[in-house]
């Protein structure tokens, strides 16, 4: 019969207990507090003339803390300038589907749009686009970035 590796494993460990019970126990400083969790980031500010950047988990379009609070400063703003339109724009990284990639950018500007919209800023002042996959991988291509000054341009 083949005993199981664990068994081997066990009968290490506790060889290795007993030769350490006859030994004093070694003087050691007490452990050191665990580190204290590092505060979220503070949400960027945007003002008249700036894209705001709001960044998106890999094949996610939620909306994180930092990310709301960023939103609510964006839809303080827009609302302080009822003139101004606002632009929303959706970008995915180039990982999987192009299909999905589109769709998720689409869904990453309506999930802003629509958090502004719940923050009372109309939605006729609000555009949404969406590009679909980046070249660039990684944070920066999964993103939508939201103007809240771009005026909408009119061909001739």
């Amino acid at each position: 019969m083949i005993a199981h590796p664990f068994k081997y494993l066990l009968g290490a460990g506790l060889l290795a207990l007993a030769a350490c019970a006859d030994q004093p126990a070694p003087v050691t400083a007490p452990p050191a507090p665990p580190p204290a969790a590092a505060p979220a980031p503070a949400a960027p500010a945007i003002s008249r003339g700036q894209a705001l950047p709001i960044f998106f988990e890999p094949w996610s379009a939620n909306l994180d803390e930092p990310a709301q609070g960023a939103l609510s400063a964006a839809a303080d703003l827009a609302k302080q300038h009822p003139n101004v339109p606002i632009l929303v724009t959706g970008y995915a990284d180039p990982e999987g589907p192009r299909g999905a990639n589109y769709a998720l950018s689409r869904l990453r500007a309506r999930r802003v749009a629509d958090f502004l919209i719940e923050k009372g800023v109309p939605a006729r002042r609000i555009r949404t686009m969406y590009r679909g996959p980046q070249l660039d991988a990684g944070v920066e291509s999964r993103r939508v970035m939201l103007t809240v000054d771009q005026p909408q341009r009119h061909s001739r």
